[in-house]
C-alpha cells in the first residue's frame, strides 16, 4: 500500500499508474492493461482484470499477429490501445472485468463482483451484473459535491488520522432508491 518503488516499477516497466495506498489486485501486471491510470485508496480483489485493447473485428483475421508487433510481424499497434483511468477511492469486486469500450471510472465508484463492465462509471456510483448496469449511487448529489469539493483522498493517510471519526460513520441514513437516476 506505501511502495513508492513498487509504483515506480509498475510505471517504468509497465505502463500502469498506482495512486499511494491503493492495494490488491490492481499489482498484478498481467490483468491490469498498459496506460491504466489508477487513483488513491484504491481496493482491488482478486481476478480483476483490466483490458486495454480487443481483437479487430473488421480485418481478415482476429489474430494478433496480424495487429501486434510484440509477436514479430508487423512493425506497429495496428489497432487501438485504450488509456483507462480510475478515479480515487475506487473499489472493485472479485473477478470484475472491465473492458477497453471504457475510459474512465469515477471517484467513489465500486464495481461489484463478477461484473463486465462495458461503458463509463460515474463518480459514486455502483455498478454490478454483464454486462454491468447502475444499480444505485452511494450518496445523494450534495454529499457526492461535497466529497468532490474537498477531494480527501489527496491527503495523507498520516493527516487523515486525525479525522478519523469522519470515516468509521455512515454519513446518513439513505433511501437508495431515490437515489437512482
Amino acid at each position: 500500500m506505501y511502495s513508492d518503488t513498487l509504483r515506480s516499477i509498475f510505471n517504468d516497466y509497465h505502463n500502469i499508474d498506482i495512486g499511494l495506498y491503493s492495494y490488491g489486485g490492481c499489482f498484478e501486471p498481467d490483468c491490469i492493461a498498459p496506460f491504466t491510470k489508477i487513483g488513491r485508496y484504491c481496493s482491488f480483489a482478486t481476478g480483476v482484470r483490466v483490458l486495454g485493447q480487443n481483437h479487430p473485428t473488421t480485418c481478415k483475421s482476429t489474430h494478433p499477429f496480424f495487429y501486434n508487433p510484440l509477436f514479430g510481424y508487423v512493425d506497429k499497434q495496428l489497432n487501438r490501445v485504450n488509456e483507462l483511468t480510475i478515479g480515487n477511492d475506487v473499489w472493485v469486486g472479485c473477478n470484475a472485468i472491465i473492458l477497453p469500450s471504457v475510459n474512465k471510472i469515477g471517484d467513489g465508484a465500486i464495481i461489484g463482483a463478477g461484473a463486465v463492465v462495458t461503458k463509463n462509471v460515474p463518480d459514486f456510483a455502483i455498478v454490478a451484473g454483464n454486462p454491468a448496469k447502475l444499480i444505485k449511487y452511494r450518496f445523494p448529489e450534495k454529499i457526492i459535491a461535497e466529497l468532490k469539493r474537498e477531494k480527501w483522498w489527496n491527503i495523507t493517510i498520516e493527516d487523515l488520522k486525525a479525522e478519523l471519526h469522519d470515516f468509521v460513520k455512515p454519513f446518513q441514513e439513505v433511501d437508495n432508491e431515490s437515489l437512482l437516476t
